[in-house]
């Protein structure tokens, strides 16, 4: 499910149309897009970072949704030049639609430090994406 025909009841702070996916920003969460055949490498994944900190801020408390709509290519090793920038996901949410996409997950859970869960349904995928951060200011209250 495309996230323009879902029900999502968060509002939308930005969209950005890029040549390889779309990425739509809510205010604790980035759900992502990607085109067909394309291979999402570590160079398109820091154009992403880059639209992120000039929208959340130096230290953003995000998670990223993959809606994986489309069959595309991706580096697994590359979350190691991720982690090691010392970028910072609270966790990611896959979303498949097909069993090679929900194989590629496990692949995925070995190269990214975070917590990392796999779904079938956008949607629940976003509140769990939503309650993670919620949840993690909640305790920030608390330190």
């Amino acid at each position: 499910m495309l996230v323009i025909e879902s029900e999502l009841n968060f509002e939308l702070e930005n969209v950005f149309i890029l040549e390889f996916g779309t990425f739509y920003f809510f205010e604790n969460f980035i759900i992502s897009e990607i085109n067909k055949e394309v291979l999402f490498n570590w160079e398109l994944a820091e154009t992403v970072i880059n639209l992120a900190y000039e929208h959340y801020g130096e230290n953003p408390n995000i998670a990223y949704v993959s809606n994986r709509i489309h069959n595309y290519s991706f580096v697994p090793q590359d979350w190691l030049k991720f982690f090691s920038a010392r970028h910072v996901l609270k966790g990611m949410a896959v979303v498949t639609y097909t069993k090679e996409s929900a194989v590629n997950v496990v692949l995925e859970k070995l190269f990214f430090s975070s917590r990392l869960k796999k779904f079938t349904n956008l949607v629940e995928a976003a509140n769990w994406a939503n309650a993670l951060i919620v949840s993690s200011k909640d305790d920030s209250l608390y330190l």
